[in-house]
């Protein structure tokens, strides 16, 4: 290979492990839950996974159910960890805290459409969140940071199902609000990598599943009234 070739460092996007409120359909964005017994099982699950492959670096939201999960799996490794407030879930205002019935009633009222396919990840054009555009451009800043490490290596964000989400949307060339046709479960890790300016997906893994166990249950999904 030339010298001035570079190999694209790889991207692995995971969500964080399960918390109570997540087991409850309640809505959290910015609000500082942190993993219950559940999730810290499946992040010591990712962390025995992952630590067949050294990564150069870890990043993580700074909300207490990513960064738990971040440090889970970062004492199998050697790197440095950055946390930034960039890989937050999206600000989700009044609603954070209600049950699924409760924001139906809510995003009912504001726009008289009550979202019931069920995707609690999916807030396009309801009022009072923060919109779509914001929640990428923070999240693709993350991503263009993490790219800068190069010649192949493998860079870590552990983030939220929300960002998740419209990272996928953005990578796939999907318009905002497209449904969403891939789960959202608990640890579900996505591998990008960066090719002439735009993101490619790699792969997306439920690490569970690999391991041999059920499938994760999506936990940004409720049932339809």
């Amino acid at each position: 290979m030339n010298q001035l070739e570079k190999t694209p460092a790889r991207l692995w996007l995971v969500r964080h492990g399960q918390t109570d409120w997540n087991a409850q359909r309640r809505i959290q964005g910015h609000t500082p839950t942190e993993l219950n017994a559940t999730g810290r099982q499946q992040a010591e699950m990712l962390a025995q996974w992952f630590a067949e492959r050294q990564f150069s670096a870890i990043w993580s939201s700074d909300l207490p159910r990513a960064l738990q999960t971040a440090q889970i799996i970062a004492a199998r490794q050697s790197c440095a960890m950055t946390v930034t407030a960039q890989l937050r879930e999206r600000n989700l205002g009044a609603f954070e805290g209600k049950t699924w019935d409760e924001v139906r009633a809510m995003r009912t009222d504001l726009t008289g459409n009550n979202a019931g396919n069920g995707d609690l990840a999916d807030w396009t054009g309801v009022p009072g969140v923060e919109s779509d555009q914001q929640l990428w451009d923070r999240a693709r800043a993350v991503l263009d940071k993490m790219s800068e490490v190069e010649n192949g290596k493998d860079v870590m964000a552990v983030t939220h199902g929300g960002v998740l989400k419209h990272v996928l949307w953005h990578v796939l060339g999907l318009t905002a609000g497209a449904p969403r046709r891939f789960g959202l479960s608990n640890g579900l890790t996505a591998v990008l990598e960066k090719r002439g300016g735009n993101y490619y997906l790699i792969s997306l893994l439920d690490i569970e599943m690999l391991m041999g166990r059920p499938p994760t249950a999506d936990t940004a999904n409720a049932p339809s009234a």
